[in-house]
């Protein structure tokens, strides 16, 4: 049909264009007519969508329409094209390609439709180029995407891109062109996300970065994705924690019985030292009802997320200060064993004052933090894992 680069074009289906038809056409061209499209070197069936309220093209008359194809072509903006009935085979008019890629649209979305390709049609490539991107909605377009939209050269595609940043009519969304408003659009969608995530769980410290993604953004690239949060942050309207996101000015503070509950949890796991409360032991010592017991879970999930409790082995809460002490322990334990700086099990147990129940996982523990390392039936004691 047409040569190029490789991988410079794309095919395409869906084709936004100008159509003309002929004085002599026998009859108006309605939407869902079956017709014969030629392009370049293509003949391919497909069926017309007018783009008007009367869903018809009157002989002699011009206008916007949608010619959705059985066959992929490659076709370009300004293109020439003519098409015939299906059946006699005559033509019945002709036009120019406008949006070579165009989506389906909404009856209510016509008058806007309309707009846009008379903008694509009469402007400069600036305005062209934005027009394309607002086509695209949350997608954006990448210059490759836009390169095979427009048929322009590398130079003449950078130069467009350039000035119509530098105009505001798009934004780079980490080499995603995306409008400002569409981009704007996203911020805030963004934003009540993470804010109804707090109404609805507001002991939980944030929304996870991929549940947001998946459930608010999922006909967005990963590069949108990312600007967006990254605008947002940078203006403190959200935060990003590891994995979580909240917003800039939510809170954990807790108050009434909540706040009771969090002491009395702390309380229980510093009381038992080294011989950990599960967490559903600590939940039962707290007299916590049944149906209270997943409310429990999130204020323990918020004391070992403050560093206060250190889930150890699954489901052992130890606090984070009897740990701390242990190590201290092992460390005076290391300095008086040079240079072997090494303990087994039981000269661990009577360090620690704790049956092996409680010695096993606290080894492992070490281990993991790199303050111990297992070497046979021994541990070499590393060094302090934090000042």
């Amino acid at each position: 049909m047409i040569l190029a680069p490789t991988d410079r074009l794309e095919p395409t289906r869906t084709i936004d264009v100008s159509l003309s038809m002929l004085a002599a056409a026998p009859r108006p061209l309605r939407s869902r007519t079956r017709l014969r499209l030629h392009l370049g070197a293509a003949e391919v069936l497909g069926r017309v969508k007018v783009l008007d309220d009367s869903n018809s093209i009157a002989p002699g008359a011009t206008g916007f329409a949608q010619l959705r194809l059985e066959a992929p072509v490659t076709a370009l903006p300004y293109e020439r094209f003519i098409v015939r009935s299906y059946s006699p085979q005559i033509t019945i008019g002709g036009g120019q390609v406008i949006d070579p890629f165009a989506g389906r649209h909404r009856h209510k979305d016509l008058v806007r439709a309309r707009e846009r390709l008379q903008r694509m049609g009469q402007s400069e490539n600036t305005e062209r180029l934005a027009a394309f991107v607002e086509a695209a909605g949350d997608h954006g377009l990448k210059l490759r995407q836009l390169a095979a939209r427009t048929g322009w050269t590398d130079r003449v595609l950078i130069e467009a891109a350039a000035d119509a940043r530098a105009r505001g009519l798009v934004r780079d969304a980490n080499g995603v062109l995306i409008t400002p408003e569409n981009f704007l659009t996203l911020c805030r969608q963004g934003i009540d996300a993470v804010v109804e995530h707090h109404a609805h769980e507001p002991l939980a410290k944030g929304l996870p970065r991929e549940t947001l993604r998946e459930k608010h953004f999922a006909s967005c690239p990963p590069e949108v994705f990312r600007a967006v949060l990254e605008a947002l942050e940078g203006d403190g309207r959200l935060v990003s924690e590891k994995d979580l996101v909240r917003s800039g000015t939510h809170s954990l503070d807790l108050s009434g019985s909540d706040a009771q509950l969090r002491s009395s949890l702390l309380q229980i796991c510093e009381q038992a030292r080294l011989e950990a409360p599960t967490i559903d032991e600590a939940i039962a010592r707290a007299g916590v009802e049944p149906k209270d017991r997943s409310r429990a879970r999130k204020i323990v999930q918020l004391l070992i997320d403050s560093g206060s409790l250190i889930k150890v082995h699954g489901d052992l809460l130890f606090a984070a200060q009897a740990l701390n002490e242990l190590e201290g322990r092992l460390q005076s334990y290391a300095a008086s064993h040079e240079p072997e700086r090494s303990i087994d099990v039981p000269a661990f147990k009577e360090l620690a004052g704790v049956s092996r129940k409680y010695a096993i996982p606290l080894l492992e523990y070490f281990d993991q933090q790199r303050i111990t390392q297992r070497q046979g039936d021994r541990r070499v004691i590393l060094g302090r894992s934090r000042p």
